[in-house]
C-alpha cells in the first residue's frame, strides 16, 4: 500500500484493506492517460466498528486513540451516495446545523455547462474514482443509488422530476405513516390540491427530514431553501416534523436576475424555511447598517427579507456551471447566525459545494453529500477558488513546474485535506432510533358553527305577543320596538351558535340589557334594577323573578314542543 494512503487512513480512523488486486488496480489508475495519477481505492477503506464496550453514544478510534462522536471523523468529508441511507448512517443528536437547497419540485432536467469544461486529467479521475466504486456506466450507477454525469465533462445537470413509481417505495410511504401521520395525511391532501408529483416530491423529503430531526442536537437548527412550487406544502411538512413550535422563519432571499413576465408580478425571490430542534437553537443575531437619515451609522436588527445579497451572474467567479447555484454569501450568513466556530454543518444537496465552502470559510467543521460523482470535482474546483483558507484535496492532482509538468501527489504539509467517499463507506451509525414511540392521538370531533332555526326577529316577535312590550328583567313596559326592548342572551354568548335559540333568549331594556352585559346573571340584574330604582318595593322585585322564571320556562317547553320538531324535520 502507498505510504501516503496507509498513513491517511490511520489519521482519519479508517481501516484499510488490500490485497494484490486493489493493489494492481491502484497501479493501474496511477498511470492512466499516461500521467501518473495518484487516486485512493475508496473502496478498501472502511469505518472501525465500534467497540462492544462502548458507551450508549458509540465512539471511532482516530490516530491517537482518542474517542470521538463517530461525525468528528468525517469532518471536512463529501459523501457521493444518495441522501437519505448517508443520513441514517449518522448518529443521533451529531449535527449543529443543516443547510440545504433540495430540488425545488419543478418537474423538469435543469442543464448547465461547466466552466470551464473538465480537463482531460479532472475526466480521468473522476472516472477512475467512479471505476473505484465499481460504477462504470448509468445502470451500475443506479445500481448504486446514483447519478451517472456525462463523460464528455461539460455538463452540471440534475433532475427535477418526481413520480411514486421512481421516487418513492411502499416501505417510505409506511415509515412516514408511522413516524409522522400528519405528513402522510399531507401527501394525500397533495394529491388533490397540487399533483400527484409534489405528491411524491414531499414524501422524498419528508423522509429526509425526518432524519436529519434525528441528528440535529437540541440546539440545532436546519435552513430549507424552496421557491413557489412547493413551499407552502414544504412548511406544513417542516410543521408537522419539527412542530410548528419550532417554526422560526420565512427568510425571503430577493433578488434582482431573471426574466419577467407579461401576464403576472415577476417572480423574485425565493424562500428559506428556518426551524430548530427545539425551542432553545443557537442563534447570533446579525446586524445590518441603518440606511435612513435619522439611524445612519448606528446598527440595526436584520429582518427576514434579505435583498443584499444578489444572485450569480453568469459571469461570477464563484460559478460552476449549475444553472441554480446559489452564492456563497447566502451560506455564509445562515451559518454565522445559527452555529458557532467549530460547529458541526451539513448539506446533504451539496452538488454545488457553495455550503462547504462557507462553512470553511466561517471556521466550521462540515460535511457533505451529493449523488454525483460529478459533485466531488466541483467541491475541488470551488475550494481552489479560495486558496488563502489553506485546503488540498484528498488525490488532488498538482503540477510540478521546476520538474517538467510532473505529476505528483500534493500531501499535507501543514494544510487541512478534505476527502471524498463512496456509496460503500458510509459512516457506522452508532445509536439507536429516537425511544419516543409515535402515539397517534384520534382528533377530536369538529364542532361546526350551529344555524338557530329562527332568526332573531322570529324569537323577539313570540315573546312580545305572547308577554306583551315588557322587560323580562324590571317588569317596565316600553314600546314594542326592538330599539327599546332588545333580544338579550340569557347565558352570554357563544358565538357558535349553539346558544341562540329561544330556550337561551330574553326581552331586556336598554339599561337592563346594559347592565347585565355578560356580567350579570339574570337575579343580579333583576337586583341591580332594584338598587337602581327600576323596581320600587322588594315585593315587586319577587313578582318579577317569578315572572321571569315562568318566562323562560315557557321558552323551553316552546323549544322542546313547537320549534325543535320542525329543527329534526
Amino acid at each position: 500500500m502507498p505510504p501516503f494512503r496507509a498513513r491517511e487512513s490511520r489519521r482519519l480512523g479508517f481501516q484499510c484493506k488490500h490485497n494484490r488486486g486493489t493493489e494492481a488496480a491502484y497501479a493501474r489508475l496511477s498511470w492512466s492517460a499516461g500521467r501518473r495519477l495518484t487516486i485512493p481505492l475508496a473502496d478498501n477503506i472502511q469505518p472501525v466498528a465500534p467497540s462492544r464496550q462502548a458507551p450508549s453514544r458509540y465512539l471511532t478510534k482516530t490516530s491517537h486513540d482518542m474517542p470521538t462522536i463517530n461525525t468528528d471523523a468525517l469532518d471536512g468529508t463529501v459523501f457521493i451516495s444518495d441522501n437519505l441511507p448517508f443520513l441514517r448512517s449518522l448518529d443521533n443528536e451529531s449535527i449543529d446545523l443543516v443547510c440545504i437547497d433540495p430540488p425545488f419540485g419543478k418537474a423538469q432536467m435543469f442543464r448547465g455547462n461547466i466552466k470551464p469544461p473538465l480537463t482531460a486529467i479532472e475526466r480521468d479521475a473522476e472516472t477512475a474514482l467512479m471505476e473505484s466504486w465499481s460504477v462504470f456506466d448509468e445502470a451500475s450507477a443506479y445500481e448504486r443509488g446514483l447519478e451517472y454525469p456525462d463523460t464528455s465533462g461539460t455538463t452540471a445537470k440534475f433532475e427535477d422530476i418526481w413520480s411514486f413509481n421512481t421516487r418513492v417505495g411502499r416501505g417510505s410511504s409506511d415509515r412516514i405513516a408511522l413516524q409522522c401521520p400528519g405528513v402522510a395525511l399531507l401527501i394525500n391532501a397533495t394529491r388533490r390540491t397540487h399533483s400527484d408529483s409534489i405528491a411524491a416530491y414531499i414524501a422524498f423529503m419528508a423522509e429526509r427530514m425526518l432524519e436529519v430531526r434525528r441528528i440535529l442536537k437540541p440546539t440545532g437548527s436546519v435552513y430549507l431553501h424552496c421557491d413557489h412550487e412547493a413551499n407552502a406544502y414544504l412548511r406544513q411538512m417542516m410543521d408537522a416534523i419539527f412542530g410548528r413550535e419550532n417554526f422560526q422563519n420565512e427568510i425571503v432571499w430577493a433578488y434582482g436576475l431573471g426574466g419577467s413576465s407579461p401576464r403576472r408580478w415577476s417572480r423574485k425571490h425565493d424562500t428559506i424555511l428556518f426551524y430548530s430542534k427545539s425551542n432553545r437553537p443557537k442563534f447570533n443575531k446579525p446586524t445590518e447598517p441603518a440606511t435612513s437619515a435619522r439611524m445612519r451609522g448606528q446598527m440595526k436588527g436584520m429582518s427576514d427579507v434579505w435583498d443584499d445579497i444578489p444572485s450569480l451572474n453568469n459571469m461570477a467567479n464563484e460559478r460552476s456551471g449549475y444553472p441554480t447555484q446559489k452564492p456563497i454569501a447566502l451560506a455564509k450568513r445562515i451559518i454565522e447566525a445559527s452555529s458557532n466556530p467549530g460547529d458541526l454543518v451539513l448539506d446533504c444537496f451539496a452538488g454545488c459545494a457553495y455550503v462547504p465552502v462557507a462553512a470553511q470559510l466561517t471556521g466550521r467543521r462540515w460535511i457533505a453529500c451529493d449523488m454525483s460523482p460529478r459533485a466531488w470535482t466541483v467541491v475541488r474546483r470551488q475550494f481552489h477558488k479560495h486558496p488563502e483558507i489553506g485546503i488540498v484535496t484528498e488525490g488532488e492532482i498538482a503540477t510540478d513546474d521546476a520538474d517538467g509538468g510532473k505529476i505528483e501527489q500534493k500531501l499535507e504539509n501543514g494544510k487541512r485535506v478534505i476527502k471524498v467517499r463512496g456509496p460503500g463507506q458510509l459512516p457506522i451509525r452508532t445509536t439507536a432510533d429516537d425511544p419516543v414511540p409515535t402515539v397517534v392521538e384520534p382528533l377530536p370531533e369538529i364542532r361546526y358553527r350551529q344555524s338557530p332555526v329562527e332568526s332573531g326577529d322570529q324569537i323577539w316577535s313570540a315573546f312580545i305577543a305572547q308577554w306583551g312590550p315588557r322587560c323580562w328583567y324590571c317588569g317596565a313596559e316600553k314600546v314594542a320596538d326592538r330599539r327599546e326592548l332588545h333580544l338579550d342572551h340569557i347565558e352570554p354568548n357563544k358565538r357558535d351558535g349553539s346558544n341562540d335559540d329561544c330556550w337561551n333568549r330574553a326581552i331586556a331594556c336598554t339599561i337592563c340589557n346594559s347592565n347585565k352585559s355578560d356580567k350579570l346573571t339574570p337575579e343580579e340584574t333583576t337586583r341591580q334594577a332594584r338598587e337602581d330604582g327600576l323596581i320600587k318595593t322588594d315585593a315587586l322585585m319577587d313578582e318579577v323573578l317569578d315572572q321571569f322564571n315562568r318566562r323562560r320556562e315557557w321558552a323551553r317547553l316552546r323549544w322542546e314542543c313547537e320549534v325543535k320538531p320542525s329543527k329534526s324535520q
